[in-house]
């Protein structure tokens, strides 16, 4: 998959061109509306993850600002504050699953710490899945509270086998 395809993907739902720097965030955002609800501590823990990956892309860039707060705000009501539509949402993030892989493959700065990196973004996607415990299973008993609920499981599964090359 290409930017162009994500861009083209991007400008069919009336979305910035910048929420291509954002790409990475798509499968933590997918992770977070998993479980169809999204919960205070998720999205605090995501806006976090979005402010520490701006801030990479900006130093990356040399201190220029990559993405604008005004476009930051858009992506929350896009995708984070609105449950967004799953079929535009699952679009989006297949779309920006290859374009990480394709970026994976190129030379990065070393210490980076962007999501660009496979091993960055499973790391997000785990903590967002695992900010909010999953609803009790009684067949495990009371001891065994599952952290991660199981349709998010499976979806940073499928996250990553969209990510092998």
């Amino acid at each position: 998959m290409s930017k162009e395809g994500l861009s083209a993907l991007l400008s069919q739902h009336d979305l910035p061109a910048s929420f291509i720097y954002l790409a990475p965030v798509l499968p933590i955002v997918q992770v977070m509306w998993a479980d169809g609800r999204n919960q205070m501590p998720e999205r605090a823990k995501l806006h976090c993850i979005i402010e520490n990956h701006c801030k990479t892309l900006s130093e990356l860039a040399g201190g220029a600002e990559i993405v604008s707060a005004n476009d930051i705000e858009r992506f929350d009501q896009a995708f984070i504050a609105h449950r967004p539509d799953p079929q535009v949402l699952e679009a989006l993030t297949g779309m920006a699953s290859g374009v990480i892989a394709n970026r994976e493959s190129a030379p990065s700065p070393q210490g980076s710490d962007s999501l660009f990196s496979t091993d960055q973004l499973f790391h997000a996607c785990l903590e967002i899945a695992a900010t909010c415990p999953a609803p009790e299973d009684k067949a495990l008993g009371e001891l065994f509270s599952q952290r991660i609920a199981k349709e998010e499981r499976s979806l940073i599964e499928k996250t990553f086998e969209l990510l092998q090359p």
